[in-house]
């Protein structure tokens, strides 16, 4: 059996990042950008005021306070979307409102709060201010020609609030991998058909769609495919025109597991059909017609877990993410594991936090068929092949699963 890190390595050796599309910025948070933002323009691009108040000169203002007030002259009202073209004289003030561009001539913005009204055309400075005072100078933001964006950026709010700035209405991003998803198998049916005795209802294309979706994808039901060779080769054709494919079930070593032999005799590679990892032995990879194909187990926690540890990273490569990974942390654990040596284990586990460190504890029963282990897991303990036995009080590597990342106040879902 290949060892889970070189399987998880040649998974992602051969899996290319999909193309460019151009979308409106509106279309485009959570996207990943797939080009590089050189700003064609000053932000902001001019001189402009930080406040409400007034624009003074700073030599007009020397000795002002609450008991001596300098009294100025209000010569005119500038509010935001306009511009003054009249230069601040001596002894002169010009109301302005906040990010209305400053008037020529003028040093510094007293706050409205630092003024007292007078009688109509003046205003009592109570203040003295430096110069450059609320004024947010053209530039400061960003400068033209300088680089502000580079390509692999998740685009969130700040990012296209940046890109709104520089009056960018469509922006190039990867494309959204497609992914086509086939469940094998006689004993499955759709959600919602009459079961016959020995049929299950097929789980997995659920928990594998909403997986996809999860990390950027777009899903494709291909459907069931009964156990013949004939019938799987002509749904997993219909899945080429994807990005990726995968399957559950059908890749053991059992008379039914048929999708080995479906792929003989199809354009393609397989690179590896075993892992040495539990849950998640027989899992397949190769390049179908050139695309990557990815054979997941039929058991519910086994699919969703290789998911997680093969496509999840695989998809966000894909489309255009530098960082791949989930988050982890060493935690400590609160009772005796064993382990079955020579497999990578990845157990399911929920996690506790006494003072200031964190435990974990099994979500109980680890087999393979129980999905409610999941429903309950804050992540993965990740146990080294060499490892049979985790003593209480030991650290363990823990990948974090969403529910993990919640329940340490984390946001970094990808």
């Amino acid at each position: 059996m290949l060892p889970f890190a070189e399987a998880q390595r040649i998974v992602l050796d051969n899996t290319p990042v999909v193309g460019r599309e151009k979308v409106p910025l509106r279309q485009a948070l959570g996207r990943v950008l797939a080009e590089e933002i050189v700003s064609g323009v000053d932000v902001p691009p001019w001189d402009n005021s930080a406040v409400d108040g007034f624009a003074v000169r700073v030599k007009d203002l020397k000795g002002a306070s609450r008991q001596n007030p300098i009294v100025l002259r209000v010569v005119e009202e500038v509010p935001a979307g306009r511009v003054s073209l009249r230069p601040l004289g001596e002894g002169e003030a010009i109301r302005i409102m906040t990010g209305a561009a400053i008037p020529a001539g003028t040093e510094a913005v007293v706050m409205v709060e630092d003024t007292e009204a007078m009688e109509e055309d003046k205003v009592g400075i109570l203040r003295e201010v430096g110069v450059g005072a609320n004024i947010r100078r053209r530039g400061e933001d960003l400068q033209a020609g300088s680089k502000v964006l580079a390509p692999g950026t998740v685009l969130g709010a700040a990012e296209i609030g940046v890109l709104a700035s520089l009056n960018r209405g469509y922006v190039f991003v990867h494309r959204r991998p497609r992914v086509g998803i086939l469940a094998t198998g006689d004993e499955l049916v759709e959600v919602g058909e009459a079961r016959a005795p020995g049929q299950i209802v097929s789980s997995n294309t659920y928990t594998l769609t909403c997986q996809v979706e999860q990390c950027g994808g777009i899903p494709f039901d291909l459907g069931i495919a009964a156990d013949r060779v004939d019938h799987l080769r002509e749904r997993l054709r219909e899945g080429l025109d994807c990005d990726l494919l995968i399957t559950s079930g059908g890749v053991s070593m059992g008379e039914y597991d048929l999708v080995r032999e479906a792929l003989q005799g199809m354009p393609g590679e397989m690179k590896f059909w075993r892992v040495a990892m539990r849950p998640g032995m027989p899992t397949a990879f190769g390049l179908l017609d050139g695309k990557p194909f990815l054979g997941l187990p039929g058991n519910p926690v086994s699919s969703m877990v290789c998911f997680e540890l093969f496509a999840r990273p695989a998809l966000l490569k894909m489309g255009g993410h530098t960082c791949l990974f989930r988050p982890s942390l060493l935690a400590v654990a609160q009772e005796e594991i064993r382990i079955k040596s020579g497999r990578r284990h990845f157990l399911r586990v929920r996690l506790e936090r006494v003072g200031e460190e964190i435990r974990i504890s099994l979500t109980g029963d680890q087999g393979s068929g129980i999905l409610t282990s999941l429903v309950q897991a804050h992540g993965l303990a990740e146990i080294p092949e060499d490892t049979p036995l985790i003593r209480p009080g030991e650290r363990v590597k823990v990948l974090l699963l969403d529910r993990g990342l919640t329940f340490l106040g984390r946001e970094d879902r990808l």
